[in-house]
């Protein structure tokens, strides 16, 4: 009974036990958010088109293969990395982070040049 229990908390432990390495082949950080924040742009670019779902679903799949090409990902790839962030809230976070100051960025570029315009 001794030996089960040891047997069991070494596995409950082992399985516990976190590994700081990302998998092969999954993306960094800034690469995932540049991607994601691209993809959130072209999802809303299509959305102001006010197209029909059939129709935005066309659209969509072209354009989203023309970003992966321009950014040098692969969809697999994306969606394994996508994956693997989901599940560490801190690299998601992180990611987040860096979208939402490049955004403001961005924002707050064309209020300039739209005042530098007047």
């Amino acid at each position: 009974m001794k030996k089960l229990f040891l047997l069991s908390a070494i596995c409950l432990l082992w399985a516990c036990s976190t590994d700081d390495k990302k998998p092969e082949g999954i993306y960094s950080i800034e690469k995932m958010a540049d991607v994601m924040q691209d993809t959130y742009l072209l999802e809303a670019k299509i959305q102001e088109l006010r197209l029909r779902s059939d129709s935005a679903k066309v659209v969509y799949n072209r354009m989203i293969g023309q970003l992966y090409e321009k950014h040098g990902v692969t969809d697999s790839l994306y969606e394994k990395s996508y994956g693997y962030y989901i599940n560490e809230p801190e690299d998601l976070y992180k990611i987040y982070e860096i979208i939402a100051d490049s955004l403001s960025l961005k924002e707050r570029l064309l209020e300039i040049e739209e005042a530098e315009k007047k």
